[in-house]
């Protein structure tokens, strides 16, 4: 075969009466150049964002990754979150990503999403790829324009646009390698392609847990290509037995590996009524669909209450069965007659499972991202409508000719072309938009709760963020602090109002009344009704105890950081003030069990030292004193009072060494 392509052209196709557009004869690569354009025309204009919500989980000044490629055994070997008890999930190689960028950029958020963009644009030409070799040039046009249609849709902004979402795309683009792999080892029965395809999935598995679904999808393309019923269980049994043995290590390795869920993220796991669970299961999954057709408005954040529990036996949970039903006896009813459609319904719904409250409660009761590889499925659908309402192909043979290995077509009329390119418009126009929405966390925000009002956890962030923002201001004046703790302030009683049992809300409230507007009367009852609501939130019993302490009310001091103490032991806030308080009440052996739990907590520090050092002073112990005031010291104390007592003691017993000594470690005296 010649290396040699005769060169093509674009003109009027004979089989469009010579309107609308024809591409003839053009090698694969053209077509993929297309694929990258498009999805740089689309998602151009994130490279002038900045770091966005959640991304500081990954990137954007993390620790950790800050460590660059030094960084890769402890991102290895550890959860994706591990925080306050907190141990979540397993997904290194997006961090890794992110390494080994800080490694060569620093913080360079441009950089960071053209990365982005460049792997959605590559994974895109990988589906492509796999789609077409599944189904034959004879289904390329389909393919072609529904892959296009794909790279633009809008509910793909919160993966491509954010890039904490980048383990998403690393699972597209690694699934459906794996899939072109296998598709090899189908055609050739090569074991290594069978052992690069389980690589690639493993690739996946490091990504995230979304991948998943793919362990059926991938046997399902090869059923597809063939019909070879044996080589796609073979996949499907390498695939499972390949994810059951990177769980199993994963979960036995890790201290941790799942979060709990608050209520205001899914009431799901705590629901006992079985028809509220199922009735809200099903209502999400005809939420997906409401947002595959009309992808208006995009959330940031859905969550309980903006989307709301409803039983089984209602008009949307009804409907949602009743389609989804549908499309599976369809499916299965067009497996000899439509195989492109009948791929299509069945990768839709074994994607979308994972998402469907069915398998496992998600957070936030629906994500977009949840849509990120089902909605492959109604695009090419949609393809597929458009290319067959005017003219039904019977399925044929293709020319087996160099030609036809070598070159495709695309061939549209002008009713065709017109309605491409309007889907290709107006899909594009939104996601624009939305990218711009996607500039930075507070800009997202401010653009979504107009409509997520109904939000507990939609209200809580925006409060959280206005106050992150106000709180690190070095210019912040009275005047704006006044205004923006009042905005905290309305988004924190909006998510009570909505979830009056919001406990995280009301301690974050009341510490917006204390420190902010300096109202203890607002904060105390805030923090009470929270600790009472969830014991485990010491923070708002030490926050009641100073606001106590404040007041001069000692007793009622001594009961909230108790509490305090008792809930969260490692408390050394809770622990030093306890002491004090414990030794003015006169309760001198309370006032050192104290102290010394303080200082199993906190042996670094000088606190329980400075004050071992004050209590033995009071006690008339100098020679202890001395002893702890020479620890604290040794600690780091920035106060003057211990260097002046011990230069003091020193110079009285004639020891003026140790005084100079003391003298010259002494902090400088503020001005």
């Amino acid at each position: 075969m010649s290396n040699k392509i005769k060169k093509s052209v674009i003109s009027p196709s004979p089989h469009t009466g010579g309107s609308g557009f024809a591409i003839a004869g053009k090698p694969l690569r053209y077509f993929y150049a297309w694929v990258v354009v498009l999805s740089f025309l689309a998602y151009g204009n994130t490279l002038f964002n900045d770091y966005g919500l959640d991304d500081s989980l990954v990137t954007n000044h993390n620790p950790l990754i800050e460590k660059g490629l030094k960084a890769l055994p402890e991102i290895f070997t550890t959860n994706y979150i591990a925080e306050e008890g907190i141990h979540l999930d397993y997904r290194p190689l997006v961090k890794a990503s992110y390494a080994l960028e800080y490694t060569l950029w620093g913080w360079r958020p441009g950089i960071s999403h053209f990365i982005n963009i460049l792997l959605f644009a590559f994974a895109g030409c990988v589906l492509f790829n796999v789609l077409l070799e599944t189904f034959s040039a004879k289904y390329f046009q389909v393919l072609f324009i529904g892959v296009l249609i794909y790279m633009v849709h809008p509910v793909h902004t919160e993966v491509v646009a954010s890039l904490k979402n980048r383990d998403e795309i690393f699972v597209l683009l690694f699934s459906f390698l794996s899939a072109r792999f296998f598709l090899k080892y189908a055609d050739s029965q090569t074991v290594k392609f069978f052992g690069i395809g389980l690589l690639m999935f493993l690739l996946a598995l490091f990504s995230k847990i979304s991948c998943l679904p793919f362990i059926a999808s991938i046997p399902l393309l090869l059923y597809f290509k063939n019909k070879n019923v044996k080589t796609a269980a073979l996949a499907f049994v390498g695939l499972a037995v390949l994810a059951a043995a990177y769980y199993f290590v994963v979960i036995h390795s890790l201290p941790g590996f799942a979060r709990p869920y608050d209520y205001v993220e899914t009431p799901l796991p705590y629901l006992q009524d079985m028809s509220l669970k199922l009735g809200t299961a099903f209502y999400s999954l005809a939420w997906y669909l409401r947002l595959l057709v009309v992808p208006y408005p995009l959330s940031f954040y859905y969550g309980y209450q903006y989307v709301e529990l409803v039983p089984l036996f209602s008009l949307w949970p009804i409907v949602s069965i009743i389609i989804h039903l549908s499309l599976f006896v369809l499916a299965v009813y067009l497996l000899r007659r439509n195989r492109l459609v009948s791929f299509l319904l069945l990768f839709y719904l074994i994607q979308i499972s994972l998402y469907s409250n069915l398998v496992l409660p998600l957070v936030g009761i629906v994500a977009e991202r949840g849509l990120f590889f089902a909605s492959l499925s109604f695009c090419v659908l949609l393809s597929w409508l458009i290319n067959y309402s005017w003219q039904n192909i019977r399925e044929k043979p293709h020319p087996e000719s160099k030609k036809a290995a070598l070159l495709y077509d695309v061939r549209l009329g002008a009713v065709k072309t017109i309605l491409v390119l309007v889907l290709l418009m107006g899909f594009g126009a939104v996601t624009i938009a939305r990218n711009q929405e996607w500039k930075d966390t507070l800009t997202l925000f401010e653009a979504d709760m107009p409509h997520l009002e109904n939000s507990a956890k939609a209200n809580y962030m925006m409060a959280k963020e206005i106050r992150r923002i106000y709180r690190t201001d070095p210019q912040l004046t009275k005047e704006k602090l006044e205004t923006e703790s009042a905005k905290a302030v309305h988004y924190y009683k909006r998510a009570i109002e909505i979830y009056p049992q919001y406990a995280q809300a009301m301690e974050e409230l009341g510490m917006v009344y204390a420190i902010e507007q300096r109202n203890t009367s607002m904060a105390i009852p805030m923090f009470k009704e929270a600790f009472v609501i969830d014991s485990t939130l010491w923070r708002s019993a030490n926050n009641l105890a100073l606001s106590f302490q404040l007041s001069k009310d000692t007793a009622e001091a001594v009961y909230w950081y108790e509490r305090s103490v008792k809930a969260h032991a490692d408390n050394p806030k809770g622990l030093v003030e306890l002491s004090k308080l414990y030794y003015m009440q006169g309760k001198k052996e309370k006032a050192l069990w104290a102290n010394g739990q303080l200082l199993k907590v906190a042996p670094d520090s000088y606190l329980p030292y400075y004050n071992y050092a004050i209590y033995y002073m009071l006690e008339k112990d100098t020679v202890s004193a001395v002893k702890y005031f020479e620890e604290d010291i040794k600690r780091g104390e920035r106060e003057q009072f211990p260097y002046f007592f011990l230069f003091r003691y020193y110079l009285q017993n004639g020891d003026t060494a140790a005084a100079v000594r003391v003298k010259n470690l002494a902090p400088p005296v503020s001005q």
